[in-house]
C-alpha cells in the first residue's frame, strides 16, 4: 500500500510503502493497514486514530484513509499547522 507519511521529524513529506495483513490465507482476502509500523513514538502514544475524507474536485471524487496519534506530547509537526505527531494518508 502507497502512502504518503508527514513526519514531524522531517520537514518534507515522503512516498513510503505501509505493510499490510490479510484476514486470511486467501490471495483474494481482505487486506489491512498497519499503520503502527509507520508512526513514531509508540510508547508516548499507542493509539492510532483513522478517519476518511472525501475530496470532489470538478467531477472526480477522491477518497483518503488518515491515520494519526493524538497527545499533548508529541512533537510539532511543521508540515501541518496547529498538528503535532505523525500522519500517513
Amino acid at each position: 500500500l502507497r502512502c504518503r507519511l508527514y513526519s514531524a521529524s522531517y520537514c518534507r513529506p515522503q512516498q513510503v510503502a505501509m505493510l499490510t495483513r490479510c484476514a486470511n490465507i486467501s490471495r483474494n482476502a481482505t487486506r489491512y493497514p498497519v499503520a503502527e509500523s509507520m508512526l513514531q513514538d509508540a510508547a508516548l502514544q499507542p493509539y492510532v486514530h483513522n478517519c476518511q475524507i472525501t475530496v470532489h474536485e470538478g467531477r472526480r471524487t477522491y477518497h483518503y484513509c488518515i491515520f494519526f496519534k493524538r497527545h499533548c506530547r508529541l512533537r510539532a509537526n511543521a508540515m501541518l499547522d496547529k498538528f503535532q505527531g505523525d500522519v500517513v494518508i
